[in-house]
C-alpha cells in the first residue's frame, strides 16, 4: 500500500492520540473546574453546589471524557484487526476487555451528563434535597466507583496487558514498547484496588507518574502504526522517538512535583 494513502493503520493511530488527548485533556479541565478526583470522595451537598457552580464547564468536560468510553472500543476493535492475528487468545481476550473497559468508562463519566444534573435541580427544592442526595449517592458509588473507576480499571489493564502479549507474540511492533505496556498493566489493576482499601498515599505517585507514561505509551504506539501504513512490518521505533516520549511525560509529571 502505498505511504500517500490513508490506511485503517493510520486510522487507528489519528484515534489513539484523540483519545488520550481527550481524556488527559478532560483530566486537566476537570482538577480547577470541579476539585477532581476529590470530588467524588465529598458529601453530596458539595457535591452538587460545586456542579451548579461550574456546570457549563463540567458538562460538556464529561460529555468529552464519556467518548473516551467509545473510542476506548474502537481502539480495541482497531487494534484486534491490526494484529493479523485474530486466532490468538491474547487478541481475542484484548478485544472482549477493551471494549468492557470502555463501556464501564462510558457508564462511569456519562452519569455526569445526564444524571447529575436532573439530581442538583431536584436537591435545589429543600424537600426533595435528601432523597436527591441519597440517590446520587447511591448511583455514586455504584455506577461511578464500582462500574466507571473499579471494573473499568480491571478491564483497563487486563486490555492493555492482552494486547501488548498479542503484538509480542503476532508482530515485529518494537519489543520496548510492547514491554512498555506490560508493565504499566499492574498501574491500573492498583487504582482498581482503591475502591477497596488501597492507600491514596500509595496510589497518589503512581498516578503522578504512571499516567504520564501511559499517556506516552499510546503517543508511541499511534507512531508505529503511522509509519507503518498498511505494510506488513513495523518500521523501527528509534532513539528520537523515545527522547520525546521521555520529555512529554516529563512535561506532564513536572507540574506534579510542584
Amino acid at each position: 500500500m502505498s505511504n500517500a494513502s490513508f490506511s485503517p493503520d493510520r486510522a487507528t493511530a489519528v484515534v489513539l492520540v484523540l483519545h488520550i488527548v481527550a481524556m488527559f485533556g478532560g483530566f486537566m479541565v476537570l482538577g480547577p473546574a470541579f476539585d477532581f478526583p476529590e470530588v467524588l470522595r465529598y458529601p453530596a451537598p458539595e457535591r452538587f453546589a460545586i456542579f451548579a457552580q461550574n456546570q457549563s464547564v463540567i458538562r460538556p468536560t464529561y460529555w468529552v471524557l464519556t467518548m473516551t468510553g467509545m473510542t476506548q472500543i474502537l481502539i480495541s476493535v482497531l487494534l484486534f484487526h491490526a494484529i493479523r492475528a485474530q486466532s490468538q487468545l491474547a487478541a481475542t481476550l484484548s478485544l472482549i476487555f477493551g471494549t468492557l473497559a470502555g463501556f464501564c468508562q462510558a457508564l462511569g463519566f456519562g452519569r455526569w451528563v445526564i444524571l447529575i444534573p436532573y439530581f442538583v435541580a431536584e436537591a435545589a427544592d429543600p424537600e426533595k434535597a435528601q432523597m436527591a442526595a441519597m440517590l446520587e449517592g447511591a448511583f455514586n458509588h455504584y455506577a461511578g466507583i464500582l462500574v466507571g473507576e473499579h471494573l473499568a480499571n480491571i478491564c483497563w489493564g487486563v486490555w492493555l496487558a492482552t494486547i501488548c502479549v498479542a503484538f509480542l507474540n503476532a508482530t515485529n511492533l518494537n519489543r520496548p514498547l510492547a514491554l512498555f505496556g506490560i508493565a504499566l498493566a499492574p498501574l491500573l489493576f492498583l487504582l482498581a484496588g482503591e475502591q477497596v482499601g488501597v492507600s491514596g498515599d500509595i496510589l497518589d505517585p503512581l498516578v503522578d507518574f504512571g499516567f504520564p507514561l501511559l499517556a506516552v505509551w499510546h503517543v508511541l504506539l499511534a507512531a508505529q502504526l503511522w509509519s507503518r501504513n498498511g505494510a506488513t512490518d513495523f518500521s523501527n521505533l528509534g532513539r528520537g522517538a523515545w527522547i520525546a516520549g521521555g520529555l512529554v511525560a516529563a512535561g506532564m509529571i513536572t507540574p506534579a512535583l510542584a
